[in-house]
């Protein structure tokens, strides 16, 4: 491991050259005089950005050279001045902002380019997505995601229903989730990717194949990062909506930082559904004990679910001695009734889980630690939390809520379980801006996993007596140059290990259980590298490349702790070749209108892939690798926009996973229970001043389509294979603000034709609902 940094780091010196930097300060106001709190200060055509402090100011590094420095917040016009610095200067350039006359709220903003233009003109594969637009509607995390190309949700249900995110034709575990640039590994299902309400987003990254190396991950086919808000000064920020299925939605975010650098926030939030819609489904006669032959629109009986949370920081910023020191903690509770096994052919009646999330956290950022441009980050959490299963019943239900008493105990797996966590997660970066060219970082995370469980109704719980643990950690070194303002690169190298021990039954003989303790590991390297290049203002290309592996996770390794998918102990760790080309145009083809175009081709190669098998009989499943899978694939979106009044945006992707295992059934075969070609289009139109002055009315309108895929490999050939039908789905929803933003209404009814819509197949989601939302939102107390 020592041995491939090191050629890394040498090779990344030797074309290196030292420089002396210049440093540029100012304070950006209003047209009173008032600081701006958040206004983005950047040099155009670079990276190189920032934003402002409490007090309206700001302060840029960067070499000797002439540039046009760029000025930009929410509802004002932009700025641009030329500067030129010299070696070792420190000048100064102060900003009055005028209010943009066409801007009316914060309900649609187009973030500066040190965030979401930052990220899509690096020479990764990636989008980012300003959450605030849709802070005001019933919008789930999910939905919001779906808006990026080449991204699919499948959702088992409705609310707080399990989620498998495919990027790109890698799903699943596939797939790492950050937030805060944090990996979620620690997070339990209390915490999740279902469950976070949109609100407590600022915006959503996601990256298609190639992960940046400071985020640490072992991610196969991609990475999302949840960015939270991050804004100095007071705000509070409350919503609260009602719809179809009893649906209850909660949220609360306040923060308040003081001029000397104290800080505290609070975020809580709570959902809260029936989940009683409509489903199709076979009808168990208790007499015959046989199903009926014809499916019966039923409602769901037992479907609850319910999860509350509440995350708590305090610290200090921009102190000397520290940008960030916060010390956060976060609970959370998750109550889960269980309707069905993992497919549609059972009901349960009694069966239901829980999981809990108890989670101190710590954060230490500093730029310029030490010495200048030696960026230092250190972040930590440890989750105690855990959970309860319930099964256990002595009644049979079907679809109708009709019981009879059962033969065998528990509608599943007769069960009383209960464990407890200790999962951990540290990550610390080191970031070195060595010249005006070129930045060194270094990344390390170290997740550790350690379950304790006991199954209170096993007469002899051996396989419990020691605790399951499974400990991993990534390490990666990446250079970063930018040779000029039209082209960058980066060079990176990973090597990931993990160590996983747990008490098995290897053999059964004569009726005697052998519990060993088995250890499983293992070492892999990766490396990789991404370039861009701008053919002009308007046009980019970039290309990436990497050699990756994915490490099994827990509940791969052990099976679901609760569940239907048991345990795979020999999986191997993923290995996988990526490759991604594609172009970026974005011009302005009016003094009033915006275009864009994005189009990427990408190709995996991947040994040993991991993918959940699930069997038709009990809707149970175990995690298996594969020998080798190939999937070929594109993905393009098109963005419209018309001063503040229009935006419009489709997208659609095309990918072809197929089983290239020589010598197996379903060689050349395509990946079932996946879908491979789907789209979306949206658009929004805005009236500004309708009826109240400083108010803005929204109309908003989603399609998506999902082409039909099979459940089995497209190996058989039987009439009645199992298919996910073709889908078209309407969403629509109106929002009204008033008070530039302060009060805000929204009306939403999602699938308006109440379509039969399955991501799963016979796992039949909700049909046509209705919600209503009232957010209360103030950024200066």
């Amino acid at each position: 491991m020592t041995k491939y940094l090191y050629i890394l780091l040498l090779c990344s010196w030797g074309q290196i050259s030292f420089a002396q930097n210049a440093e540029l300060n100012g304070v950006v106001l209003d047209n009173e005089g008032e600081p701006l709190i958040n206004a983005t200060v950047f040099f155009k055509n670079t990276s190189n950005a920032t934003y402002t402090d409490f007090d309206g100011k700001y302060k840029l590094k960067s070499v000797s050279g002439t540039y046009t420095l760029v000025c930009s917040a929410v509802g004002y016009l932009k700025q641009n001045i030329t500067v030129v610095l010299n070696e070792n200067e420190a000048k100064t350039i102060n900003f009055n902002l005028e209010v943009d006359p066409d801007y009316a709220l914060d309900d649609v903003v187009i973030i500066g380019k040190s965030e979401v233009r930052k990220i899509e003109e690096s020479g990764f594969n990636a989008v980012a997505i300003d959450a605030k637009p849709f802070h005001n509607a019933t919008v789930g995390m999910s939905e919001l995601l779906e808006r990026a190309s080449g991204v699919k949700i499948q959702e088992v249900g409705g609310l707080g229903s399990e989620t498998n995110v495919t990027i790109n034709g890698l799903s699943g575990r596939h797939v790492r989730f950050f937030i805060d640039g944090m990996p979620m590994d620690a997070m339990s299902s209390a915490f999740q990717i279902n469950n976070i309400p949109i609100n407590l987003a600022e915006r959503v990254e996601v990256y298609k194949g190639v992960v940046p190396v400071n985020f640490g991950s072992d991610a196969l086919g991609g990475a999302i990062n949840i960015v939270t808000k991050k804004a100095e000064g007071s705000y509070v920020d409350a919503s609260y909506s009602y719809g179809s299925f009893n649906t209850h939605r909660s949220f609360v975010n306040a923060g308040y930082t003081s001029k000397s650098g104290f800080t505290a926030q609070i975020s809580a939030f709570q959902n809260y559904s029936d989940n009683d819609y409509y489903v199709d489904a076979t009808i168990k006669d208790f007499e015959t004990n046989l199903l009926s032959q014809e499916t019966q629109s039923v409602r769901r009986f037992h479907d609850v679910y319910h999860n509350e949370t509440v995350i708590a920081k305090i610290g200090l910023v921009n102190k000397p001695f520290a940008d960030q020191l916060l010390f956060g903690f976060s609970l959370g509770h998750e109550y889960d009734e269980i309707q069905h096994p993992a497919y549609l052919n059972l009901a349960f009646g009694e069966k239901y889980q829980t999981s809990t999330l108890i989670m101190p956290s710590f954060l230490y950022k500093k730029d310029d630690l030490f010495i200048k441009n030696l960026d230092f980050s250190f972040a930590a959490n440890y989750n105690f939390g855990g959970g309860h299963n319930y099964d256990l019943s002595d009644r049979e239900y079907n679809w109708l809520g009709e019981w009879e008493t059962s033969k065998s105990l528990g509608e599943s797996n007769y069960s009383d379980f209960i464990y407890e966590d200790n999962n951990g997660t540290i990550n610390f970066n080191l970031d070195y801006q060595i010249n005006e060219t070129h930045k060194l970082t270094v990344n390390n995370i170290y997740n550790f996993f350690s379950r304790e469980a006991d199954e209170r109704k096993a007469e002899d719980d051996y396989i419990n007596d020691e605790p399951r643990v499974n400990n991993r950690t990534v390490l990666g070194v990446g250079l970063t140059s930018d040779f000029s303002s039209k082209f960058s690169t980066s060079v990176f190298g990973k090597v990931y290990s993990y160590h996983a021990s747990a008490l098995l039954n290897l053999s059964q003989q004569n009726g005697i259980d052998n519990f060993e303790i088995v250890t499983n590991g293992d070492t892999k390297f990766g490396y990789g590298f991404t370039t861009t290049y701008f053919l002009n203002d308007n046009l980019q290309l970039k290309a990436n490349f990497e050699n990756t592996c994915r490490l099994p996770v827990s509940d791969e390794l052990f099976g679901a702790v609760f569940g239907f998918y048991v345990a795979n102990f020999d999986l191997k760790p993923e290995t996988s070749r990526n490759y991604n080309l594609g172009f970026n145009y974005n011009a302005n083809i009016s003094n009033s209108s915006v275009l864009g175009f994005d189009v990427n081709a990408f190709y995996r190669y991947t040994s040993d892939y991991i993918r959940l098998n699930i069997t038709y009989s009990q809707g149970e499943g175990t995690y298996e690798n594969t020998e080798l899978v190939k999937t070929p694939g594109i993905d393009m979106e098109m963005r419209y926009s018309y001063k503040s009044r229009f935006t419009s945006g489709v997208s659609f992707s095309y990918l072809e996973p197929k089983n290239y295992t020589e010598g197996s059934t379903y060689y050349k075969s395509t990946l079932p229970n996946q879908p491979t070609m789907f789209g979306q289009f949206n658009a929004s139109y805005f009236v500004n001043n309708f009826w109240l002055d400083q108010s803005k009315l929204s109309f908003n309108y989603t399609l998506q389509y999902v082409d039909s895929f099979l459940y089995d490999y497209d190996a058989y050939q039987a009439s009645n294979r199992a298919e996910v039908p073709e889908q078209v789905s309407h969403d629509f929803f109106l929002t009204y603000s008033w008070k530039r933003g302060k009060y805000n209404l929204s009306l939403d009814c999602k699938n308006i034709l109440d379509e039969k819509l399955y991501d799963n197949y016979s796992l039949q989601k909700p049909g046509r609902s209705f919600s209503v939302k009232l957010r209360y939102f103030l950024d200066k107390l």
